[in-house]
């Protein structure tokens, strides 16, 4: 009788083990499945993430040349927030004064539209980086960088760091 019922514990033993590794008796635990599903998950984050992204640089770069470059101020409408944050000490939050101050530059029909000459583009998560070699109308070159948060598909934060490109540089590397 004790044999019997070894021999019983050891065949339950021997089924348990079998169904919690997948039952198929081809040997598969089930890890590989699940292993193939969150590679695909993790592959697809990863594409939906990048796209995320590069539908950010396009949307800053637009907006940039667009406003910047094509002086075309109906564009605020379209990429930038109406409650902007502005982190440049010489502008105001909100995308109304940025409309109303703004005007007088996008209207006179002496600045001429141009392309804009953008470096670099970086993005991050909901950060877009832009290193922007401008050319100011009394000809001088600056080195910009502006940075954007984009929340919702528009412009939600803004930053500026300029400098001029000086005449002479302590390296051969350039600012660009």
């Amino acid at each position: 009788m004790k044999k019997l019922h070894s021999l019983s514990l050891i065949s339950l033993a021997l089924t348990l083990t079998f169904a919690a590794c997948g039952g198929s008796g081809s040997g598969n635990n089930g890890s590989t499945d699940s292993t193939m599903a969150n590679d695909t998950t993790v592959a697809n984050t990863a594409n939906s993430n990048e796209e995320k992204l590069e539908a950010n640089k396009k949307m800053v770069t637009d907006f940039y040349q667009s406003f910047f470059g094509d002086k075309d101020s109906t564009v605020l409408d379209k990429y930038v927030a109406d409650d902007i944050k502005q982190h440049s000490p010489m502008l105001q939050d909100g995308k109304v004064w940025l409309k109303h101050t703004l005007q007088p530059f996008l209207s006179n029909p002496h600045m001429q539209k141009t392309k804009i000459d953008i470096k670099h583009v970086a993005a991050d998560g909901d950060m877009v980086w832009l290193l922007v070699k401008d050319v100011a109308p009394n000809g001088k070159e600056f080195a910009r960088v502006d940075i954007f948060r984009v929340e919702n598909g528009k412009i939600a934060e803004s930053w500026k760091v300029s400098e001029p490109v000086p005449a002479k540089s302590a390296n051969k590397n350039g600012m660009f």
